[in-house]
């Protein structure tokens, strides 16, 4: 019995197991192969596993114990097509060929589809099988020692998925294309059916379905689905929390619910924060029950990582043409601008139009500053008004009125309304009231209803033949709409004619801003 002697775990469950009713009978009677092989086998430090008799009824070492899982110990002595019925179909063609030849095998990153906790395991293995003689020569058993190569595996193939989306987020045309080329490749790597991102809505501050992919055959969720259905899910989002999910069963009933309608077994879902708040969210859905592994997780975290900075990219390089297409426009209306401050300048002599000249250059100066400013903590109207009407007020006082209440501009507002004002001012030194001789401008405003700012330009004995000009359709037009309109949420309405240009302007300021 020297061959079990020995404190491990396996040696004392073979000589405390009742083999005088299994085929193998009882200790003594086993054949010199098995025993030498055993004994090397419980000796080794390595993974190890001897499959033996016609049944191939197993015998293994203690670091092979872990690798059936939930089956041992009750696969002690149990031949190999129990043992392993959910990967029988591809070890039972290994073990016959090492028997009919003779020789051993050997293979490397073996895929094992294995079903040892109640689900499918896309497992690897590097093994061996070795014939085992017995006393007359024949072919006895097997001898089979290996270890696991999955993680090794996942990393490999890891490394060559995100080389492809890295390609593929470069050769992206837009933001758009990008996120969905990522949803797409993020969703065959790990075999889902949806996998979508949300983002928060700048309107309404709720995190719509921005972009969905889904697998062939699956229906896509659509941008209203309503956020409030995932409880739990969203609060631990809310919380910074990844979402690992393996059987959406588990959850609370409706939320199990609401995800098997969608065809979800299993769900990923992995938050990003901005300024303390939940602002976008990629989520992955599964077709079946299944665990999420932690090198999936990893893949999912660094796709949604180059999936941001993509979009960031691509939209910092929009922001910069929309910038450079400002700029274009405002060194044009500076040309202008100059042209009417020189025109608008009258004294006696050179050294009175150069003093002149001056002040009214300084004041356009300190209008661009405030223009460039983006740390305000607020300002008044009137003060954004009058920055704006320094450079070009005219010598009689009365050709500009301004009249209405104190109002504060949140620091948000602030910039895109006195932007606003600019390219009012600017038509109507160029081309309205503030063009000729003779012009005048009145600035109107109260605070309404809702509190929103409604204000009324008025230009009189505009130039004739400038009417057009005045309310023209070229990049200032579509700017003071953009800055109106989309950016402070207000609209704009314009009125030409008989030498006069009116223009309301009503812009929401509310009291919590």
């Amino acid at each position: 019995m020297s061959f079990l002697a020995g404190g491990s775990e396996m040696a004392r469950r073979i000589r405390e197991f009742d083999w005088s009713a299994h085929p193998f009978g009882p200790i003594e009677t086993w054949p010199q192969s098995l025993r030498s092989a055993l004994g090397i086998c419980l000796n080794s430090a390595f993974p190890t596993a001897i499959y033996w008799g016609p049944d191939l009824r197993l015998l293994y070492n203690d670091s092979w114990s872990t690798i059936p899982g939930p089956r041992h110990p009750a696969c002690l002595g149990e031949p190999a097509n129990e043992v392993w019925s959910d990967i029988w179909h591809v070890i039972e063609p290994q073990f016959t060929q090492v028997i009919e030849s003779g020789e051993g095998l050997a293979l490397d990153d073996q895929f094992l589809p294995m079903r040892r906790f109640g689900y499918e395991e896309e497992t690897y293995w590097s093994y061996n099988f070795t014939p085992i003689r017995g006393e007359d020569g024949a072919i006895e058993g097997i001898f089979n020692s290996g270890q696991e190569t999955t993680a090794k595996v996942l990393k490999q193939r890891q490394t060559g998925f995100l080389l492809r989306l890295a390609d593929t987020l470069r050769a992206s045309a837009d933001s758009r294309s990008a996120l969905e080329a990522g949803c797409r490749l993020l969703g065959e790597h790990l075999g889902a059916i949806r996998v979508g991102v949300r983002e928060k809505d700048k309107d309404d501050g709720q995190l719509h379905i921005h972009t969905e992919w889904t697998a062939e055959g699956t229906e896509k969720i659509g941008s209203t689905f309503p956020w409030s259905q995932l409880g739990s899910i969203a609060e631990a989002l809310r919380n910074r929390q990844v979402v690992r999910i393996d059987r959406t069963e588990s959850l609370d009933k409706d939320e199990a619910r609401t995800l098997a309608a969608l065809g979800a077994a299993a769900v990923l879902a992995l938050p990003l924060h901005r300024s303390g708040e939940l602002s976008t969210i990629l989520f992955v859905h599964r077709p079946k029950d299944q665990p999420w592994l932690d090198e999936e997780v990893a893949t999912a975290e660094q796709v949604f990582e180059r999936i941001i900075r993509a979009i960031e990219r691509q939209r910092a390089q929009e922001r910069e043409k929309a910038l450079t297409d400002e700029i274009d426009h405002r060194a044009r209306n500076m040309l202008g601008v100059s042209q009417a401050l020189i025109r608008m300048t009258e004294a006696e002599d050179v050294e009175a139009f150069r003093e002149s000249l001056m002040r009214r250059t300084r004041a356009l100066g300190n209008s661009l500053q405030v223009l460039s400013s983006q740390k305000w903590a607020g300002a008044g109207f009137d003060d954004l008004l009058r920055q704006e009407l320094a450079p070009f007020a005219p010598d009689d006082p009365g050709r500009i009125t301004l009249e209405g209440p104190k109002v504060l501009v949140p620091p948000l507002k602030a910039q895109p309304v006195s932007m606003a004002l600019h390219e009012l001012v600017t038509n109507a030194v160029k081309y309205g009231g503030l063009s000729g001789a003779d012009g005048t401008l009145e600035i109107s405003w109260v605070i309404g209803p809702d509190s929103v700012l409604a204000v009324d330009w008025r230009e009189r004995n505009v130039t004739p033949g400038d009417d057009a000009k005045t309310g023209g359709s070229g990049f200032g037009e579509k700017l003071l709409k953009m800055m109106i309109e989309s950016q402070l949420g207000g609209s704009l309405s314009r009125e030409i004619g008989g030498g006069t240009f009116r223009c309301r302007l009503e812009i929401p300021l509310p009291p919590d801003d």
